[in-house]
């Protein structure tokens, strides 16, 4: 999927907090976004997804923009949204705000429980789950009505390590047939996981290369920081 930024940018009075960028990119794995806490990560996802008014610019998908056609991404945030309901229904929740019809929603809701691993906690209120479960039960909303491209934000955010590797696990297998953009700031999981790192500070896009490239050779003096531990 292409994803085409020209001029992104997101301001708060005089204050530029994002942007702006321009770069027109195919999404191939996963897209790590990377960088340090308050670099604009959340706030690029945001964008991307079409829903943050932009203050300058355009951000497009497949020569679309971002607004008319969110229906074809899914979109997971750091924080878990967890409905009075059983997993279930708040995977068909998920459905019926894509106006799927009814008939057509039990498959896909199926298919999304297998592949979260969660086929077994269906039925189970969604309340009592454990923090890795409603995780995932997240991710099953995200990708139950087939995205074209999915983005997650801090999907390892809290995780212990099981329920940390569980994830990685479905990610990862996602990823080969949709791609990914993921905020993430684990530089062991990132160079294990990710095709591509764009890298964030101060709410500009620093560097945009392929994981290998931006792990052996930064080009930037905040990248060389990032990677050795330092802060920004």
């Amino acid at each position: 999927m292409q994803l085409s930024l020209e001029n992104l940018t997101v301001s708060s009075g005089d204050d530029v907090l994002l942007g702006p960028i321009t770069f027109d990119q195919s999404l191939i794995g996963i897209t790590a976004v990377l960088g340090p806490n308050g670099a604009g990560k959340s706030l690029f996802l945001a964008a991307c997804h079409g829903t943050l008014t932009l203050s300058d610019g355009v951000v497009q998908w497949g020569g679309i923009t971002a607004d008319q056609n969110r229906a074809t991404r899914g979109y997971m945030l750091q924080t878990p949204v967890v409905l009075r309901r059983t997993v279930q229904a708040n995977i068909d929740f998920a459905l019926q705000s894509h106006g799927i019809a009814r008939a057509d929603r039990k498959a896909k809701i199926d298919a999304a429980l297998h592949r979260a691993r969660l086929s077994d906690r269906a039925n189970t209120p969604a309340a009592t789950l454990s923090g890795g479960e409603l995780r995932r039960m997240n991710l099953a909303r995200a990708l139950v009505a087939d995205p074209e491209v999915l983005l997650l934000d801090e999907p390892f955010a809290g995780l212990d390590p099981a329920a940390t590797q569980d994830m990685e696990a479905i990610i990862s297998d996602v990823a080969r047939s949709t791609p990914i953009l993921m905020a993430h700031h684990d530089l062991v999981q990132t160079r294990r996981m990710a095709h591509r790192v764009l890298f964030f500070t101060n709410g500009r896009l620093r560097e945009n290369a392929l994981a290998k490239d931006f792990f052996s050779q930064p080009k930037s003096d905040d990248a060389v920081h990032f990677l050795q531990g330092q802060l920004l």
